[in-house]
């Protein structure tokens, strides 16, 4: 199997691959010579180089005013898989626990409320942006938190697509990655993802989604990390959604 498709299967994109093994192969190199060897636009290489700094996959020094980057040890990306696959372990136990008690308390209403219930009781205890769709992705319960995301209210949203905050600047071969891994039933973990708030502004978020099979139904969940003008991820989160979710 070729290295970068392996890369890629860590939840990196294509062009993500290529610019890290430019960089390993290159040794440290200026942007524009990883570029090149990465068979990329400059402006777009420079981008997906600040992306994998900011994972902690690239780093830099600067020697006379002149800017090197040198690849990370690979062991760092088997680290950043480890440690989502972890955060996935200790959600699921809790998850678990959150849909049997919806079960109990909701009693003996209809299958479609009793799903709809759970789901409120999982994202309203939420600080990040949840939003459930169902199995025609048709949006089905957002959370306070994702309403401010956005600016738009349940009503506004609830049976439609999520494509609605599509802003046109993801690569579209992030959302193939999307569908492939929801498919087949897998988690799906993006990478940075450009979406638009309802007055048309962007929204850089990192996004975590899998499916949940619930009274014989799927649904999707998806939770939200909205990346800051510096590059960070907003980490703020109760204590409580630390221990479920995060």
């Amino acid at each position: 199997m070729q290295v970068q498709k392996v890369i890629e299967r860590l939840g990196y994109s294509a062009q993500e691959a290529k610019i890290y093994l430019a960089t390993l192969a290159l040794g440290e190199a200026h942007s524009s010579d990883i570029a090149i060897r990465a068979k990329l636009p400059r402006t777009s290489a420079q981008a997906i180089i600040e992306t994998l700094h900011r994972d902690g996959l690239l780093n830099f020094y600067v020697e006379r005013r002149y800017k090197y980057w040198v690849a990370e040890h690979p062991e760092r990306l088997l680290a950043r898989m480890q440690q989502r696959e972890n955060a996935m372990r200790e959600m699921l136990p809790a998850l678990d626990t959150l849909r049997r008690q919806a079960i109990r308390s909701i009693g003996r209403r209809s299958m479609h409320k009793q799903d709809i219930g759970f789901f409120r009781i999982l994202a309203e205890g939420a600080s990040q942006p949840i939003l459930i769709a169902n199995e025609e992705a048709a949006i089905e319960y957002v959370n306070t938190a994702w309403e401010k995301q956005f600016g738009y209210t349940l009503e506004e949203v609830q049976g439609k697509n999520p494509r609605l905050l599509q802003s046109g600047r993801t690569d579209a071969a992030e959302h193939d990655r999307l569908w492939s891994a929801l498919e087949k039933g897998a988690l799906f973990q993006s990478s940075e993802i450009i979406d638009k708030h309802k007055d048309g502004t962007d929204v850089t978020i990192r996004t975590t989604i899998f499916p949940v099979d619930h009274n014989g139904a799927r649904y999707y969940v998806q939770i939200l990390e909205a990346i800051g003008t510096d590059g960070q991820v907003d980490t703020l989160r109760d204590r409580s959604l630390r221990a479920a979710i995060a």
